[in-house]
């Protein structure tokens, strides 16, 4: 086997005080800086084999601009655009790089002055600095996440603390050392939101940076946070909450952060052991069958009762509604399915898989359940934003990420979604590692 080569660097995107922070509604603007925003390049190659994977500690990366940041990185610097991912940490407490109606535009002269512009120099520098390293794992459970859908005395679903909702409490920690036997950079994957800050005015990496800023000083090497399945998953706050106070600062992402830093650090103690592995990369275009739009007469009342919205998801409701309407209007052919592009990443038996949404954690669990010599670790946010995408079981109470799954495009996706994303992806997996 050939040794495996890797990279790492890590870029400042700290935006300038005063912008959006996206992720709650788009009137919550900062006023300081709690910590730097960063984006971490990992760079792989092993034979003929190569892999880029990107943490940047925003909150979500808009689809379009995410697939033109990756064909420039493949012009520049010859990585195949399949290969790469670029994974938002999701942190509520950043910039807006996604934009969506109801919560605000795209802020492109932050994404074109500071955000691709670093993580292009983290990419630079990850490529020209590789050497030969080793991999190490361990997992452990760790409880600052827990299910959000909460269900009130009035049987209706409110986003707080369900403890017995879907969860999966597994954080892995992935390390690599060079030839001389010094850790030179660790990877954190866990699913959970970016809330625990709150809508308060700081800008800040929110829990997850006080976790990987920890593990930095305990390993003395760069580590970076890739976010798991965290559709239905918030930071377990001890306010019994997954949401920070209103502008109470950001001492509830301290706390948290200092427990998941406990949890990562412990995880990180139990690796006994660095190996030599095969890497595997590649990714393809996956399609996630669709149902048939709305009738139009049916959209157009829905833009009636929402048409003097324009926040959150009540204004994502009239845009839906706006986007349906204009489909017939236009004659817009229905589509089989939605096109996604997925990333596999495979290091030995232990593999990413990358998904542009918000994922629910049982579909992570199902997906990881499918390989019993395999680890699957799939990653939300990644290469794009998609929104939510739920599993079966919740549309009957409904809830803010049903609403979000059902109307966020003209055509809504079919019917056991999450069983059709399960298998596409679980076919796409084995495609990749060769098997049957």
């Amino acid at each position: 086997m050939e040794k495996l080569y890797m990279g790492v660097a890590r870029e400042i995107i700290t935006p300038k005080i005063g912008g959006q922070l996206y992720g709650y509604s788009p009137d919550v603007f900062s006023n300081a800086l709690a910590d730097d925003l960063t984006a971490t390049a990992f760079y792989f190659k092993q034979g003929e084999a190569q892999a880029l994977m990107i943490s940047v500690t925003v909150c979500l990366l808009n689809t379009a601009m995410t697939a033109e940041v990756i064909a420039q990185i493949s012009e520049k610097f010859g990585i195949p655009k399949q290969k790469c991912i670029i994974s938002a940490t999701h942190t509520h407490s950043g910039p807006n790089t996604n934009g969506h109606a109801g919560w605000g535009g795209i802020d492109k002269k932050y994404c074109d002055g500071i955000l691709i512009p670093g993580i292009l120099k983290a990419i630079e520098q990850a490529v020209n600095n590789t050497q030969a390293v080793t991999v190490g794992t361990a997992s452990g459970n760790s409880y600052v996440g827990v299910n959000r859908r909460e269900l009130t005395k009035e049987n209706r679903i409110v986003l707080g603390q369900n403890p017995w909702g879907a969860f999966n409490p597994r954080m892995t920690v992935v390390s690599f050392k060079n030839e001389e036997g010094t850790v030179v950079a660790n990877m954190i994957h866990y699913g959970c939101h970016g809330t625990a800050a709150g809508r308060n005015l700081e800008i800040t990496r929110d829990w997850s940076g006080f976790m990987t800023d920890q593990l930095e000083d305990q390993s003395g090497a760069i580590t970076a946070f890739f976010n798991g399945p965290e559709g239905d998953i918030g930071p377990r706050l001890s306010n019994g909450d997954t949401t920070g106070g209103l502008y109470t600062g950001f001492r509830y992402a301290e706390e948290l952060g200092h427990v998941a830093a406990q949890d990562a650090v412990r995880i990180y103690k139990e690796i006994y052991d660095y190996k030599e592995v095969e890497l595997v990369c590649d990714g393809k275009e996956i399609l996630v069958p669709l149902k048939a739009r709305m009738p139009l007469e049916e959209a157009k009342a829905l833009y009636e009762q929402y048409k003097e919205r324009v926040v959150n998801f009540e204004g994502a409701l009239r845009q839906y509604a706006l986007d349906t309407i204009a489909a017939y209007e236009n004659n817009a052919p229905e589509l089989v399915g939605a096109p996604i592009q997925q990333t596999v990443v495979a290091f030995g038996n232990l593999v990413f898989a990358s998904f542009p949404y918000e994922l629910f954690s049982e579909i992570g669990m199902r997906i990881d359940g499918c390989f019993a010599d395999k680890r699957v670790l799939s990653l939300s946010n990644a290469n794009g934003s998609e929104g939510y995408f739920i599993t079966e079981d919740v549309k009957c109470r409904g809830g803010y990420e049903v609403i979000m799954f059902m109307y966020g495009q003209p055509q809504p996706y079919c019917n056991h979604a999450d069983f059709e994303l399960m298998k596409l992806t679980v076919e796409h997996i084995k495609e990749v590692l060769r098997e049957k």
